[in-house]
């Protein structure tokens, strides 16, 4: 009962969150696609984009691995691109579900962390109204948050790779030239804005041995943070580099 009192005390848009956040966990194995309700509804179309794994290195050294994938959905409500990934470093798992829409903006969106056997954190969130809500219960507490969000928002985390082949994916831009998108950060409960730069579409990189023909961007978040990202022709991520952390992602196979 004390539950449900708290729960009264939410904000009336986030309460469809409850259900997916406290009483359905986020298990990796677990997750599917939203069915889509209607009787004689089809099931939505997918088709796999990327696939993949990134080792992530610190100071050098192997600290972990992200494991990932990313699908476009298509269904009676139209077009989606999901992203979804399992990261490990040291006693620390995070698994990771982003669903956009056509320009990239969140439509659901949900994280579950773990250090051990312990949830540490569980995020939902989900469009309603021209705003995106969340919840997120924590060793600290639960808070809700309403964003209001605006054309061509994107979610950027402080970790996470797969997230950044979103933001770059089906982006056309001039070498040197860049644009400044409205940004959410719901671990960090905060939103801002991302500033994306096509470096050059004429670089190259060596994947598993292999040199791929690449575009680099530089990614720059409100607070100064930089991303380096190199992304394919087909926008299928290759690597990311973090100077500030000394962190670099590299993806352990050629994408196919």
């Amino acid at each position: 009962m004390a539950l449900f009192r708290r729960l009264r005390r939410l904000p009336p848009v986030v309460l469809p969150l409850v259900a997916m956040l406290f009483f359905t966990p986020l298990l990796a194995a677990g997750w599917r696609a939203p069915a889509r309700a209607g009787f004689g509804a089809q099931p939505p179309a997918q088709a796999r984009l990327d696939v993949g794994s990134f080792t992530l290195l610190v100071n050098g050294q192997r600290a972990g691995r992200e494991q990932f994938s990313v699908q476009r959905v298509t269904s009676q409500d139209g077009g989606t691109l999901e992203a979804r990934s399992e990261s490990a470093i040291g006693d620390r798992r995070v698994a990771m579900r982003l669903e956009t829409d056509s320009l990239g903006s969140p439509v659901r969106y949900s994280v579950e962390e773990r250090r051990g056997a312990d949830v540490t954190l569980r995020l939902g969130g989900q469009r309603v109204r021209g705003r995106f809500a969340t919840l997120a219960r924590s060793s600290t507490g639960e808070a809700a948050r309403e964003y209001l969000l605006r054309p061509g928002a994107v979610v950027i985390e402080d970790d996470g790779i797969v997230q950044y082949a979103l933001l770059v994916r089906d982006r056309t831009l001039a070498d040197g030239t860049g644009i400044t998108l409205p940004s959410l950060t719901p671990i960090a409960n905060s939103q801002g804005a991302v500033r994306v730069v096509l470096e050059t579409s004429r670089d190259t990189i060596v994947v598993a041995g292999v040199r791929r023909e690449a575009r680099r961007w530089r990614v720059t978040a409100g607070s100064g943070d930089l991303r380096l990202v190199w992304a394919d022709p087909e926008g299928r991520l290759l690597r990311l580099s973090i100077p500030a952390r000394n962190l670099e992602a590299l993806r352990d196979d050629v994408p196919r």
